[in-house]
């Protein structure tokens, strides 16, 4: 675009000879007039000449950085990322095809009470440790409906006085903490995640911890009332697994649905048929597609292709949230009936329907989803690859370790087994309350063990899915043999 320029009118006075002999010989009384082509020039002598072009230097270099200023304001450098995110429907079905849902493991080897294993940059939690926290977040801010709240850690202190403070090594941002002895899912989340990475299936890990939290509201939900200290005892505290949260772009809360996981997936039978029996284990009710997670490890942006195309390395689908489990499932996924109900949960079947060693048959297990959970996953029908993997699995806890999964939990600190005072009610104690669930847990794993289904895909070798880790005895601590 041409600039527009007005005639001034300079006075004779401020022509020096210096001025005159930096770009033009001396003055003559000739107008320079513009070609008709132009009129928005209007005419100027030569006088005028000299001096406007340093002032048309001037204007042009300051509308060519107001202009790149607009472009660094208005659009994308080429050197700025995109967002790592799926922008073709394509992609997103490509990462879920190869996408892993089982890491094997010696299961007997897994330390319940320890837990999953921790970034060393960041701080050791333990059961019961006391951890220390500047408030970041309120939990209305963060998603769901269980109260919560966000801060940052700067210290941990453990049971057995080992102490941990803050140094330029750790790498921590702010962790999600959700507290309340009322909130059931306090105590399922540890039950689950727990167990499902005993088991070698993939989830976040979660933490049972006591916090002491500074500058923290009166209500750290809402982020209301006057700061201070405040201590929330039980809590729990999460450490996402690994990588990147992958959807299409523009859809956060995307996840992947039960269908999506049989449709797209292409992981064998029984590591898919396995994932839905164990959510009918657990009665993980509130199964909709948020849910449940795309993980990516490392993933690689093509941005010269349009729309950009999103290519992982190596991907994970996953169940992250597990809060209501462990109960009745349901339409509403209530805290008293679907989460952490341990009469409720004992007193559901594992199976609708389920055949014997003599008579195997096509089997549905028993699974209450939410009215919520659209796309959910509802009464699966399961393999016999699928439960036999499972089977082969569970088999393999010992009573010490089915006992530590609800000792980790905290379950006997539940309101419903204390008076009001704290103390436990007439006939009850830890021990009784362990007791209880652990019988519960075996009774419902038997059923898995002794059930014989109809075969989908029966492979030639059966090592992969009775010994995937590939050990040289199997252990079962089952009554009944799982396959």
């Amino acid at each position: 675009m041409k600039p527009i320029l007005a005639s001034i009118s300079i006075p004779r006075t401020l022509e020096s000879s210096e001025h005159d002999g930096l770009l033009c010989p001396p003055p003559d009384t000739q107008d320079v007039r513009m070609d008709s082509s132009d009129r928005r020039f209007s005419s100027f002598s030569v006088n005028t000449v000299v001096w406007r072009i340093p002032l048309l230097v001037v204007i042009l270099f300051g509308a060519l950085g107001s202009a790149v200023q607009a472009q660094d304001q208005g659009s994308k450098p080429d050197d700025q990322k995109v967002k790592k995110a799926f922008y073709s429907a394509r992609d997103r079905l490509a990462a879920m095809k190869v996408a892993l849902l089982y890491n094997p493991r010696a299961v007997a080897e897994a330390d319940i009470m320890q837990g999953p294993d921790q970034d060393k940059k960041q701080f050791q939690l333990h059961f019961n440790d006391k951890v220390i926290c500047d408030f970041d977040t309120p939990g209305s801010k963060m998603g769901g409906k269980t109260v919560k709240f966000a801060c940052k850690i700067t210290g941990v202190e453990s049971t057995n006085g080992q102490v941990q403070t803050l140094t330029p090594d750790i790498e921590e941002e702010p962790v999600k903490v959700k507290f309340g002895a009322n909130d059931n899912e306090v105590y399922a989340e540890i039950v689950a995640t727990r167990l499902m990475w005993a088991l070698g299936y993939y989830a976040d890990s979660w933490f049972p911890v006591r916090v002491e939290c500074h500058n923290c509201p009166e209500n750290p939900e809402t982020g209301s009332g006057p700061t201070g200290t405040r201590t929330f005892d039980p809590a729990t505290i999460v450490r996402k697994f690994p990588g990147h949260k992958m959807t299409e772009d523009g859809k956060d809360d995307e996840g992947w649905s039960w269908k999506e996981l049989d449709a797209a997936n292409g992981r064998p039978t029984y590591e898919r048929d396995g994932l839905k029996l164990l959510a009918a284990f657990m009665q993980h009710s509130d199964n909709k597609p948020p849910q449940q997670r795309l993980v990516c490890h490392k993933v690689d942006m093509d941005e010269k292709t349009k729309p950009p195309t999103a290519t992982c390395d190596e991907s994970v689908m996953m169940v992250q949230d597990v809060g209501a489990t462990f109960g009745t499932g349901g339409a509403f996924t209530s805290n008293s009936s679907a989460k952490m109900n341990l009469k409720g949960w004992s007193g559901l079947k594992l199976w609708n329907q389920v055949g014997t060693d003599g008579a195997p048959k096509q089997c549905k297990a028993v699974l209450h989803k939410s009215l919520s959970a659209h796309d959910g996953l509802s009464d699966p029908i399961i393999s016999e690859e699928g439960r036999r993997f499972d089977a082969g699995l569970m088999c393999q806890l010992s009573d010490h370790q089915i006992e530590d999964l609800f000792k980790a939990s905290r379950a006997a600190e539940m309101p419903e087994y204390h008076n009001s005072d704290g103390s436990f009610k007439a006939g009850v104690d830890e021990a009784s309350v362990m007791q209880q669930w652990v019988e519960a847990f075996k009774r419902k794993r038997e059923d898995l063990a002794k059930g014989r289904c109809a075969w989908k895909e029966k492979p030639a070798d059966l090592s992969a899915i009775d010994n995937p880790m590939g050990l040289a005895t199997v252990p079962n601590n089952c009554a009944a043999k799982p396959f």
